[in-house]
């Protein structure tokens, strides 16, 4: 950030006109340069000083009353103390509030945010809206966004245009619902069903569970049914146990184990109801079916991958023996191919495909991968699958080299969930240290994405001078690259994934803490920008939901 742009910045700060998005840049600037809060409070000062003399030409200020002790050393001083005293609390005030704003954690609480369904507020802790969560789906298609996996249900009418969903309620009731299908979830004990099939289990503490539809209620009494509707009618089908139906044009009637019925007429033969085969009890079997046919995709576009000369790095943390630390590179056309990554104090643990130590927890205070890429490149792409459990470090690595030398890149998770990226541009003839121009996304991250499998990807196009931010295989931010920032012989060499490492012949044990909160089961690095196409297709081949 140049002098000129900084003080601009700060001057916005102080006078509380500063938008959103330069809040956060300043701020991010503060926590890494010490130049740049040196600079903030020389300018806060400032401008107490400057508002204290316009507040004695205009008469605003008024003199404290003292006592006779001190009128006699206000009489012996040189400086008149009407000056002074409020001088020196303003500074005092400046002093005070710099310090206790310099020891906050830089999550950026102090507005209220809204981010898909988690809600922050300044004085209140993260809260999330729902009643259910999506368990699993195999080939959903959903009406406007897509709900992933472990994702909360939305209020409101939901639309499953095509394929299965189970969903669990947060009453312990199981239920899946095959599209086309029209419902709300109105509470963790009751969904409306416009239109569509679904099959419920419903455990003892959820007795009492209820489906509305468009011709009456279907009440549990300790079950599990499935059920028809449609704007007209309604069926109900009793797999197991007993339902009390409730019709709306007739009298209430139970049913039991193998009974069904309409729910516009009051006559126990009537109705034909269509049965899931596939209850919540088998749905992880079915699901494990469609996601072979994935497994088997993903491994077939490692082929792809591994035979394009741009690959520098290719890992992929499963691993038959579940002691060794070593992880191999899958890369193997590109000259300056990265070495194998040595893996430190990581666990393993299982993967997005749901194989046991087939990817590394990075968690533990003090791991991470450590790798060597050799040479120098025109362009670069990074990119990973990872599980975050939490953004509570300041800096969340994904991947950061040595020292962060000049040409070199670092790529990072800001604590308030936006992906950073830079490459540190040499210094120049008037320069007097290198400099590092950082590019932000903004915040893709929220609460209720803790735990599940996310691709992200960056990508630094020399060509076309563009960074750009990915998530799950959609950009989330672009930005130009200018001619002052432009970098293109980038170098890489002694690096860590998901953590930072200083040089390593430092002998000072302290270190700054990095490292991810989460885990990772694969890494790939190009010596070029990859296309967005070609970004989408990757995320497509290797996600479990698609």
């Amino acid at each position: 950030m140049k002098a000129l742009e900084r003080d601009e910045l700060i001057d916005s700060l102080i006078e509380g006109d500063i938008t959103e998005a330069d809040f956060l840049r300043l701020e991010a600037e503060m926590s890494v340069d010490a130049e740049v809060r040196q600079a903030y409070y020389r300018r806060l000062k400032l401008t107490h000083l400057l508002r204290l003399e316009a507040g004695d030409v205009s008469g605003q200020s008024s003199e404290p009353t003292l006592t006779p002790a001190a009128e006699q050393r206000r009489d012996r001083s040189e400086v008149p103390w009407q000056v002074i005293w409020p001088w020196l609390l303003s500074v005092a005030a400046s002093v005070a509030f710099f310090a206790l704003w310099m020891s906050r954690p830089f999550d950026s609480p102090r507005v209220a945010e809204s981010m898909g369904s988690v809600v922050r507020s300044a004085d209140e802790e993260p809260s999330a809206q729902g009643f259910a969560i999506v368990s699993a789906q195999a080939n959903a298609t959903w009406d406007g966004a897509s709900l992933e996996n472990g994702s909360l249900v939305p209020t409101g009418e939901i639309r499953l245009r095509s394929g299965l969903a189970h969903l669990e309620f947060f009453s312990g009731v199981q239920m899946v619902i095959e599209g086309d299908a029209v419902f709300s979830i109105d509470s963790p004990m009751q969904i409306t069903m416009t239109r569509g099939s679904g099959r419920a289990q419903v455990p003892e503490p959820a007795k009492g569970f209820r489906v509305k539809t468009s011709s009456g209620d279907i009440v549990d009494l300790g079950t599990e049914f499935v059920v028809n509707a449609n704007a007209d009618d309604a069926k109900v089908l009793v797999v197991d146990g007993e339902v009390e139906i409730q019709p709306t044009a007739a009298s209430p009637r139970r049913l039991l184990t193998g009974e069904q019925a309409n729910l516009d007429r009051d006559v126990p033969d009537q109705g034909t109801v269509t049965a899931l085969m596939v209850g919540p009890s088998e749905f992880q079997d079915h699901v494990a079916e469609q996601t072979s046919h994935q497994i088997e995709r993903w491994r077939a576009s490692h082929s792809d991958m591994q035979s394009d000369p741009r690959l520098l790095g290719h890992y992929v943390m499963e691993s038959e023996v579940t002691w060794s630390r070593t992880v191999g590179n899958r890369a193997m056309q590109n000259p300056n191919v990265a070495s194998e990554g040595a893996a430190v104090a990581a666990r393993r643990v299982t993967n997005r495909w749901g194989h046991r130590d087939a990817a590394l927890d990075f968690s533990r205070l003090g791991s991470r991968m450590r790798v060597q890429v050799p040479g120098e490149h025109v362009g670069l792409t990074l990119l990973c699958w990872v599980k975050i459990n939490s953004l509570d470090r300041w800096y969340n690595a994904l991947f950061l080299t040595d020292g962060h030398e000049d040409g070199e890149p670092h790529w990072q998770i800001m604590n308030d969930g936006r992906l950073f990226f830079s490459v540190k541009k040499p210094a120049g003839q008037h320069d007097e240290k290198p400099r590092q121009h950082i590019y932000y996304s903004p915040p893709f991250w929220n609460t209720s994405l803790s735990g599940r499998w996310l691709m992200i990807a960056a990508t630094y196009d020399v060509e076309n001078r563009r960074v750009r931010h990915f998530v799950n295989g959609k950009i989330v931010s672009e930005a130009d690259i200018t001619e002052d920032a432009l970098v293109d012989a980038i170098r890489i060499g002694d690096a860590s994934i998901c953590n930072w490492s200083e040089p390593m012949y430092r002998t000072d044990p302290t270190f700054v803490v990095r490292n991810l909160n989460g885990c990772m089961d694969e890494f790939a690095l190009y010596d070029a920008a990859l296309s967005s196409k070609e970004i989408l297709n990757l995320y497509r081949a290797g996600s479990p939901d698609e």
